[in-house]
């Protein structure tokens, strides 16, 4: 990684602190701080898919090119290629679902058609048909699995068990979707229903994103379904739940309510008038979330529902859910609510964004790609 001249760590000013309704802590808050960059030679934008677990090196996809992209730490490209494409080492499709380091020589991906297992230059070693789906909404990234040493987790469906619970009213708890398998016979030792708890839960059916945001740490996992504000700890490999917590997000926060109607755009527009975690990683032993908030229901009201996605649906969710909320967490005391002029993702905890505070990443088209790495400190 190329560090900063100021590795000093460059502090990101707060640009909106938002209160929330109820007291901030008084504990010490951390300052959010840039502490790397990543500069990869390439044209186009690209999308962070892996990191290996020793956080060694990265995997990259790039949407337009439909290229996977192994990085090391300095930045160097080590392997660059396009295997959705025919050919021996295809995945025989055009889009994946989900890409993961298997150990440490293998990458695991998983499409609609099967698991394809490659080594690190990407030569396809085997190739296995699978008895599963996974429940995601999301292409090249998802987060309904994730590789941890010989273990697998996936948010799925066995296919012998998909025609009696697509139908099913009651479709967020009428089954086992969260899943722990043999990483490498992919065959399930521990699966478990959604925490009767949660919101989908309590108000079972259909939701636009059903699959939870989920970091593995040591013998536990951490699960932060996005439509449901709390946090879930099992142990892992077991899947056993230990505990749970309330963030707590307040008025920037509306709850989501099922689909009652699949054959219409329902859905889209609950999502739109609510809000949605969308990711959350631990750094430096404090715990940071985030999520979008909400459109006005009076002015989701008024959208055309002859077809979403169209120019007033596009500006509502630019106005609206384009900038994240974020809480930081000390355990599970929440420290501090508001919002960063910066968009940040993350993969196994790593922190990152293609731009500082205050740019706009698509504001000038650039020779190289930089990825800046955060940590609260």
């Amino acid at each position: 990684m190329k560090n900063f001249f100021l590795a000093l760590l460059f502090p990101v000013l707060v640009s909106c602190s938002e209160k929330t309704h109820e007291k901030q802590s008084e504990a010490y808050i951390p300052e959010l701080v840039i502490t790397d960059s990543l500069v990869i030679d390439h044209l186009t934008e690209l999308g962070m898919i892996d990191v290996k677990e020793d956080h060694s090196e990265f995997l990259f996809y790039d949407f337009k090119t439909n290229e996977l992209i192994r990085v090391d730490k300095s930045g160097e490209i080590l392997v660059k290629v396009n295997r959705s494409e025919d050919g021996k080492d295809s995945y025989k499709t055009q889009y994946f679902i989900t890409a993961n380091y298997k150990g440490e020589n293998e990458i695991i991906i998983i499409t609609h058609a099967g698991a394809f297992i490659y080594d690190l230059d990407f030569n396809l070693l085997e190739e296995k048909k699978i008895q599963f789906d996974l429940v995601t909404r999301r292409i090249g990234g998802s987060r309904a699995a994730l590789t941890h040493k010989d273990f697998f987790y996936t948010f799925s469906l066995e296919k012998s068990a998909a025609p009696e619970v697509l139908k099913s009213k009651d479709f967020s708890n009428s089954y086992s979707f969260m899943s722990v398998r043999d990483l490498n016979t992919l065959e399930i030792l521990r699966s478990d229903l959604i925490p009767a708890e949660s919101q989908m839960a309590i108000s079972p059916g259909k939701y636009n994103n059903l699959d939870p945001i989920v970091k593995i740490v040591n013998d536990e996992m951490f699960v932060l379904f996005p439509n449901s504000p709390e946090m879930y700890v099992y142990t892992f490999p077991g899947l056993i739940l230990q505990r749970s917590w309330a963030l707590n997000p307040g008025d920037s926060y509306r709850q989501i309510l099922p689909t009652r109607d699949d054959t219409s755009f329902e859905g889209f527009l609950n999502a739109l008038a609510s809000s949605e975690y969308t990711d959350f990683a631990f750094s430096n032993d404090y715990l940071l979330t985030q999520f979008v908030g909400f459109a006005p229901q009076q002015e989701v009201d008024k959208l055309p529902r002859e077809f979403i996605g169209g120019p007033e649906f596009m500006g509502l969710v630019n106005k609206y859910k384009s900038k994240y909320n974020y809480q930081i967490f000390k355990g599970e005391e929440k420290l501090w609510q508001g919002a960063w002029d910066v968009n940040l993702g993350s993969v196994r905890d790593v922190l990152y964004s293609n731009a500082k505070p205050g740019e706009d990443p698509e504001a000038i088209e650039k020779e190289v790609q930089t990825i800046y790495f955060y940590e609260l400190k």
